[in-house]
């Protein structure tokens, strides 16, 4: 029973193997043309190069493992045990898709306003140098 329920699910699960290659081949491609056009505008990315070349790496790694299981698993009789899990190829597959799914719902860094940078840098210079006044407080309160 245990060779009939891998034979049967083998090429659903291969299938959604190679469709998270895929994805994360089309999303690193996408993401690398932002990551440069952000780069020329000045804005701040999502994504590192460092980080994208992490995903990429774990791609590379998740390829070369199933084609070379692949590639074994076709030599197999159908009377004989499957030398790949359809079990561990969906864990594969999940940890490529975690890491693919981390990488898509990033948003973008928030940058503070230029008004407020300048004005904080501004204060810092005078607090340094002890040249401006503490601000006047109002002494008046309200009384109940």
């Amino acid at each position: 029973m245990h060779r009939y329920k891998e034979i049967e699910s083998f090429p659903e699960v291969l299938n959604n193997s190679q469709k998270w290659n895929w994805h994360t081949r089309m999303f690193l491609a996408e993401a690398r043309q932002n990551l440069t056009a952000e780069a020329e505008a000045g804005v701040p990315s999502k994504w590192t190069d460092e980080e994208l070349d992490g995903l990429e790496q774990t791609l590379k790694v998740h390829e070369a493992w199933l084609d070379e299981w692949v590639e074994k698993q076709r030599s197999v009789k159908s009377y004989e045990d499957p030398v790949i899990e359809t079990t561990e190829m969906k864990a594969r597959a999940k940890q490529l898709e975690t890491k693919l799914l981390k990488f898509m719902k990033r948003r973008v860094p928030k940058v503070k306003a230029k008004k407020k940078v300048e004005e904080d840098a501004q204060a810092t210079e005078e607090s340094k140098a002890g040249s401006s006044p503490p601000p006047e407080q109002d002494q008046q309160h309200d009384e109940l």
